[in-house]
């Protein structure tokens, strides 16, 4: 959680401290170009997901204990419907842990300074390539969370 936390406060800080490092030495782009509009989307984006992984961490770790919970019973009498149910909270705990992989990459990969370096036209290029890489983690984030929640709420019921 903490990891996460001073993962997203790092991001922001760096951002911020680019923007005023731009203003301060005449490298301010307008707030209305459409590179502040893309960087702004992406990073609106990137935002919308962050609170998301704390779900992500609860949902595995409840997978988790379902599986020693089933192994527990598989012990005591192996049954299909134990073992799907076994083999169903493995491949969840899998998709959230790829979702985790994905997020982390992203963070790790995205680079401001890069943006510096780059002309209007490679910036927007590498601005726009960046938020598809976004957008598929969030889709990869609704998905595999859908998916957990709907496991956990099958399988508590029963």
């Amino acid at each position: 959680m903490k990891k996460y936390l001073i993962i997203a406060f790092t991001i922001s800080f760096l951002y911020s401290c680019n923007k005023a490092n731009d203003t301060k030495e005449g490298h301010h782009h307008d707030a209305k170009t459409p590179l502040n509009e893309q960087t702004e989307a992406m990073l609106a984006i990137h935002d919308s997901i962050m609170p998301h992984m704390d779900k992500l961490m609860d949902l595995k770790k409840q997978l988790k204990n379902d599986v020693k919970i089933t192994d527990s019973l598989l012990a005591l009498k192996s049954t299909e419907v134990l073992k799907n149910r076994k083999e169903e909270a493995l491949k969840l705990t899998s998709q959230l842990d790829s979702t985790d992989k994905a997020m982390m990459n992203w963070m790790h990969e995205f680079k401001f300074d890069t943006l510096e370096k780059l002309d209007k036209t490679q910036a927007a290029s590498y601005v726009a390539d960046q938020k598809k890489k976004i957008e598929s983690v969030r889709e990869q984030m609704n998905k595999s969370l859908s998916d957990a929640n709907q496991f956990i709420e099958k399988t508590k019921n029963k």
